[in-house]
């Protein structure tokens, strides 16, 4: 089962590579830089509310009788780190030419 995971990876990123190279020649990078232009709007807006919504799905670890705060703020500070590497990562991305 790893070994299909892997390989799927593997062929999943070839294909991405080649639609860049592809997309490049055949000059969609106009449309490409409308949606990341959007992506960039949206972005802020959407992780904001998934961070209320995740404050408010642990809200029970913190208010019921014998809650568990450890687990409460370990969920939220998982929910930050994993936002902030998504951001880093489009971040990156963004900043490459094509």
């Amino acid at each position: 089962m790893r070994k299909y995971l892997k390989c799927s990876l593997v062929i999943a990123g070839l294909l991405l590579a080649s639609n860049t190279y592809a997309g490049g020649s055949i000059d969609l990078t106009s449309g490409a830089n409308d949606v990341a232009n959007e992506i960039k709007k949206l972005f802020p807006i959407v992780a904001g509310a998934l961070f209320i919504v995740v404050c408010l799905m642990n809200l029970g670890h913190f208010t019921k009788e014998g809650g568990d705060w450890k687990k409460g703020l370990t969920n939220i500070v998982l929910y930050v780190v994993v936002v902030s590497i998504i951001a880093g990562l489009y971040t990156f991305v963004s900043s490459q030419a094509l």
